[in-house]
């Protein structure tokens, strides 16, 4: 492989990633919409590192990121 393709499989890998953190971000249920838009602005403008912090920011929740399917109570939770 030559060079430049090399530099276009790790900016496809990059953006990849970058696009997979922030379709969880938004599918999350963790945070207000105005986090979630200052979130993405991280991630986005400050390439890997900011989809990194932020996905390791979701992760540390110890929460599921993903809003629970109705009807759906966590395990210990009382149903009302």
């Amino acid at each position: 492989m030559e060079h430049i393709e090399v530099i276009i499989v790790a900016v496809a890998l990059i953006a990849v990633y970058q696009l997979w953190v922030s379709v969880e971000l938004v599918r999350s249920a963790l945070y207000e919409p105005v986090q979630r838009w200052l979130q993405l602005a991280v991630i986005w403008f400050i390439p890997v590192v900011g989809a990194v912090v932020v996905q390791s920011m979701m992760r540390s929740e110890g929460k599921s990121p993903f809003k629970p399917e109705k009807g759906y109570t966590e395990p210990g939770d009382s149903a009302s």
